[in-house]
């Protein structure tokens, strides 16, 4: 029942005069069991559903809490009470043996429990044998010295890549580069700083460079500098820096840290380089990532997501041990190091109201970004204003048809301006739940179930002071002495007016604007439209045997020598254009 595979498929077929043996009612529970929990991993995923939380008791003891988890192999492991722990009494502890990080796991286990006696004996040997009457469901706990691949404990692999820089002397730097960002669109590169058992301070510099993306100053590079001044011995640090890709095309590219850009010192100590060039291949494309996520995902090997990594496995903290003489102590926990999330449903819901309303701010543009702090403003996009509520309108003693009544003039809350009003009586027996009734008198208490009267509706804006007055006429009589009215009041989004451009001003440059190049060498050239909104060029070769350029400036030479004339051409103000001229010549 531990088992690592899931079934073929196969289920009893019960019929009458059928003999069951032990095989059958296992088969029946391993089918079950089976189904839910490939269920459960191809649905839900793996991680903490709820609970498990691990704190300190002292430096040798922790306290795990109740909760529960489901595995990635779509089993559940439930925590049903709380429980103290001697981190010494762990499996996996004999492999501490010096100061450094310690991963706390815990993985589904199954136990047989109450003893039992056989009376048709083992089925070996005759006679009367002691057997189990139940298979208990459990859990285990454990430890490991080794570092788990966060790569395999996600789906984030699909979207972004890990890729490790330097890893020496007690320092690690990763960089999380994505494999997709779209057309015109700005994108995220994070570093992650990593120092275990260092004491000296840590300073570190590289650059990432691309043809196709842009940093702050419209720099083809981003500058990356870390000074540690608080110092410590272990420090986790994430640094995040933004990047804009231009009007480029569905096309592929690559980030780049030169080997000559990367310095890295502890203390006064200069640390070794990088022995060569980071690269990692990053796809262009115009297509919403939605949809490119969608498609890589499940392009993915099935078995992959059916057989469960050597690391895999729920990882509920991360203890920082500390050596000393004869005894190990816990210094530090770090409660679910990797963000092993299992969201419901419910939850997922209510973190999606947060996007809509600003609740979370893009990482790109939090402050204290090295790149968001020093770039310019983006112009702010303006969404609609509501508001609404409900006015009591006072109809009095024995209400006359044909009159004419009116709410309070209020104020709406949405400031001064033009407003859209929309109104509705409210109707409270409608034999069922309340209902609201729009219109002048389309629906009558004669052919539905009405309590309110039929009446037209009416609105006021006053679009100096920000206020609202509502008014309705009876057309019927009525017994009711007030009515309550309903109203929804929005402004139009606004428009945030267009940059004048001045023809004048508009001016193409390129970028090299000359080149030596050998025979069928390629080289990229950029484009920069000044003066412009819209930065999209039209490239050509002017020669005919003067090679080829794609839409995105990537010129490839031809076979023979000469010298070739490149034009860029503003696709909005086609009189304006640029050259830049290629030299091509065998050395």
């Amino acid at each position: 029942m531990n088992n690592l595979q899931y079934s073929a498929g196969e289920r009893n077929r019960y019929f009458y005069g059928k003999l069951m043996t032990a095989r059958d009612f296992e088969d029946e529970q391993t089918y079950l069991n089976d189904k839910r929990r490939l269920g459960n991993r191809m649905l839900h995923g793996a991680g903490i559903v709820a609970g498990l939380g691990v704190l300190l008791v002292d430096n040798q003891t922790f306290s795990l809490e109740a909760g529960m988890a489901l595995d990635y192999l779509g089993r559940e492991i439930v925590v049903r009470d709380p429980c103290v722990k001697r981190i010494s009494a762990i499996r996996g502890f004999d492999q501490v043996k010096e100061s450094g990080d310690v991963y706390l796991g815990v993985a589904y286990k199954e136990e047989p429990c109450e003893g039992t006696f056989s009376v048709a004996g083992s089925g070996e040997s005759g006679g009367v044998s002691q057997e189990f009457n139940r298979v208990r469901e459990s859990y285990e706990l454990f430890l490991t010295t080794r570092e788990p691949n966060r790569a395999h404990l996600g789906v984030e692999g699909v979207l972004y890549d890990l890729c490790h820089l330097y890893d020496a002397e007690g320092v690690r730097i990763t960089l999380q580069i994505p494999r997709y960002v779209n057309t015109d669109d700005r994108f995220g590169v994070k570093v992650l700083f990593e120092k275990r058992n260092v004491s000296a301070p840590v300073r570190f510099s590289f650059r990432i460079e691309s043809d196709m993306f842009q940093g702050a100053n419209g720099e083809k590079s981003v500058q990356v500098e870390y000074v540690e001044t608080e110092v410590t011995t272990h420090k986790e640090v994430t640094l995040e820096y933004a990047m804009d890709c231009g009007p480029v095309r569905d096309d592929y590219t690559k980030l780049l840290v030169p080997a000559d850009s990367f310095s890295l010192t502890l203390g006064s100590q200069a640390a070794e380089g990088l022995e060569k060039n980071l690269e990692k291949a990053v796809e262009v494309t115009a297509r919403p990532l939605r949809d490119v996520v969608l498609d890589a995902y499940y392009t993915g090997h099935f078995d992959e997501l059916l057989t469960a990594r050597e690391d895999q496995a729920i990882w509920l903290a991360k203890f920082h041990i500390v050596a000393n003489q004869n005894a190990l102590f816990i210094e530090k926990v770090t409660r679910n190091p990797f963000r092993q999330y299992l969201p419901s449903a419910q939850l997922m819901d209510l973190l999606q109201t947060l996007a809509p309303h600003g609740g979370g701010i893009p990482a790109q543009n939090r402050p204290g970004d090295p790149v968001a702090d020093s770039r310019e403003e983006k112009p702010p996009v303006f969404a609609p204003q509501t508001a609404g509520g409900v006015e009591t309108v006072i109809l009095g003693v024995a209400p006359k048809t044909g009159r004419t009544y009116f709410s309070h003039e209020f104020i709406h809350g949405l400031g001064a301006g033009q407003l859209c009003v929309s109104v509705a009586v409210e109707n409270e027996d409608s034999g069922g739940g309340d209902t609201l009734v729009f219109g002048n008198g389309v629906f009558t208490a004669g052919e539905f179930s009405l309590a309110a009267p039929a009446c037209a509706l009416g609105a006021m804006v006053n679009v100096k002071k920000g206020t609202l007055q509502l008014g309705l006429k009876l057309l019927e009589k009525t017994t009711q002495q007030s009515i309550r009215l309903r109203w929804w009041a929005w402004k139009p989004e606004e428009q945030q007016p267009e940059k004048e451009e001045l023809a004048d001003e508009v001016r193409v440059v390129i970028t090299p604007n000359t080149a030596n190049l050998e025979p069928l060498q390629q080289v990229r050239f950029t484009a920069m439209v000044e003066g412009s909104v819209s930065q999209e060029v039209n490239w050509s070769v002017v020669e005919k045997d003067g090679g080829s350029i794609d839409r995105n400036g990537l010129y490839t030479a031809p076979a023979n020598e000469g010298v070739f004339e490149i034009q860029a051409q503003s696709a909005k103000y086609g009189n304006y254009k640029a050259s830049a001229y290629v030299v091509v010549s065998k050395l």
